[in-house]
C-alpha cells in the first residue's frame, strides 16, 4: 500500500516538474509586423528560433525558465518564439543569417547584441541574456 501511493506521487511529481518550467518562459508567437513593431517600441528582443520536435529547443527552454526564475530582470526583455517550420525559409531569417532551428538572436533595434547557435548551455544563454540586458 505504501509503495503503491509512493510509486504514484513519484509519477504525479515527475509528470508536473516540466510543466513548471514552462510556465516560467513565456514568448510572443511570432508574426511579420512584429519585429517593426518591436523595433519602433524600442524593446530589447530575443528571438527563439525553435521547432516542437527539437530537443535542442526544449532544453534550451527550459534552461530559459529556470534562468527567468532566477533572475527577475530578465523578465524585462521581449522573448518571441519563431517557429522554424514555418519560417526558416523567409527573407527576414536570411537577412538575420539564422541557419539553424535552436539558434537564439538577441536584437535591440536593427542591431544583433548577441546570438547563441545549438548550445544548450546555461552559462552561454546568462551571458546572451545578460549583454541583452546591458545593451
Amino acid at each position: 500500500m505504501i509503495r503503491r501511493r509512493f510509486l504514484t506521487l513519484s509519477a504525479t511529481a515527475l509528470t508536473l516538474t516540466p510543466l513548471s518550467g514552462f510556465a516560467a518562459y513565456e514568448a510572443m508567437p511570432y508574426d511579420r509586423t512584429l519585429p517593426r513593431r518591436l523595433r519602433e517600441e524600442g524593446r530589447k528582443v530575443i528571438y527563439n528560433f525553435r521547432t516542437e520536435w527539437s530537443l535542442t529547443c526544449r532544453i534550451k527552454q527550459d534552461l530559459l525558465a529556470e534562468l527567468l526564475t532566477e533572475n527577475s530582470a530578465y523578465r524585462t526583455l521581449t522573448f518571441v518564439d519563431v517557429n522554424w517550420d514555418i519560417y526558416g525559409p523567409s527573407v527576414w531569417v536570411e537577412r538575420l543569417k539564422v541557419r539553424r532551428q535552436s539558434t537564439l538572436v538577441a536584437m535591440k533595434g536593427e542591431s544583433e547584441i548577441a546570438r547563441i547557435e545549438n548550445e544548450p548551455d546555461k552559462d552561454r544563454l546568462r551571458d546572451l541574456l545578460d549583454a541583452a540586458l546591458a545593451a
